[in-house]
């Protein structure tokens, strides 16, 4: 089987901030796919630890950072698993979740594509330099992307082609305020009925050094607008962050987000009757982004909040680490 990469995690790295938790003891024994693992792994791993050591610590500039941990494996057909720790609030304590980092996929065979097996099946998933590839090992800064600060464009809306979407007509928030940031998010990211929210991934340029990101080129690469509409969005986009469109392999547009296959009018459709989706995480395209499930992603969207509201600066850090690899296939 080909690799992705070829990270070894077998020591504790320069970027995990002095007095964390070794990133080792945080792989569990193994990940189930058919159903949500989170109250497994998490279950786990407060048998192992208490805390992981990595919030409100310094980081750059002095400033105090939290941090998620996003642990992938060479394999990108397995899932990897993310950790964060929550205080305060009513569900305070360590959590860890399945993740998806593989970017997008195929059953056929795409020349310069890796592979691995999903269930037996062999699967195709792009490398981690083009777009919509593998998740970029490195730091990022995270923000929950809530209607309270952001402009956002909702694509994929049921009849409408994704270039008549447009951009927000609502630009301003409740208090009469102009939102200091715009996306374009797809409408799967919000499943029907839960309070989640995706997360926008920023390319944290500053906080490379020692991480799995250190030296990966980053540049501009702003993709030409298909139209009036992709060309409008783009114009918002830039009004909001002159500098969006730079990123690691001139990748930008990371999230973190979930999706609708677990709705039941979704597992009840017969459209989608047989899919593999609906049975096995796995199987899920993440579009160069990650992926949790959604109840997952509602805890992230905690995490998240709660350290903001700290001051703290939050973000995430995806490693590669090949003990994922060995995990055997918990059904």
């Amino acid at each position: 089987m080909l690799k992705l990469f070829l990270f070894v995690g077998l020591a504790l790295p320069a970027a995990i901030f002095a007095g964390a938790v070794d990133e080792n003891v945080l792989i569990p024994s193994s990940i189930t796919a058919r159903s949500p693992a989170q109250p497994g792994l998490t279950a786990e791993l407060r048998l192992k630890v208490n805390a992981l050591g990595l919030n409100g610590i310094k980081g750059s500039g002095d400033k105090l950072v939290s941090r998620a941990l996003l642990l992938l494996p060479n394999d990108r057909a397995r899932s990897g698993v993310i950790n964060f720790e929550i205080e305060g609030g009513s569900r305070p304590g360590v959590y860890q979740c399945e993740a998806l980092g593989r970017g997008i996929t195929s059953t056929s065979t795409v020349d310069g594509w890796q592979w691995g097996l999903i269930a037996g099946t062999k699967i195709f998933y792009a490398s981690e330099d083009v777009t919509d590839g593998a998740t970029i090992p490195g730091v990022y800064d995270l923000r929950n992307i809530s209607p309270d600060k952001y402009e956002i464009a909702l694509l994929g809306k049921p009849g409408t082609p994704e270039e008549e979407a447009g951009v927000p007509t609502d630009t301003k928030s409740k208090e009469g305020k102009p939102r200091p940031y715009f996306t374009g998010a797809w409408r799967d990211w919000y499943p029907a009925g839960a309070r989640v929210m995706p997360v926008d991934l920023m390319w944290a340029a500053d906080s490379q050094k020692g991480t799995q990101g250190e030296g990966v080129p980053y540049f501009e690469r702003r993709p030409t607008p298909s139209g009036a509409a992709s060309k409008a969005r783009q114009a918002a986009q830039l009004a909001h962050n002159p500098k969006y469109y730079f990123g690691p392999y001139g990748r930008t547009g990371f999230a973190v987000h979930t999706d609708r296959w677990e709705e039941p009018s979704k597992q009840a459709d017969p459209q989608y009757a047989g899919r593999p989706e609906l049975q096995d995480f796995r199987w899920r395209d993440t579009d160069g982004c990650v992926k949790l499930r959604p109840a997952c992603l509602n805890l992230l969207n905690e995490f998240i909040a709660g350290q903001a509201a700290l001051g703290r600066r939050v973000q995430l850090e995806v490693r590669g680490n090949e003990q994922l690899d060995d995990l055997p296939e918990a059904r």
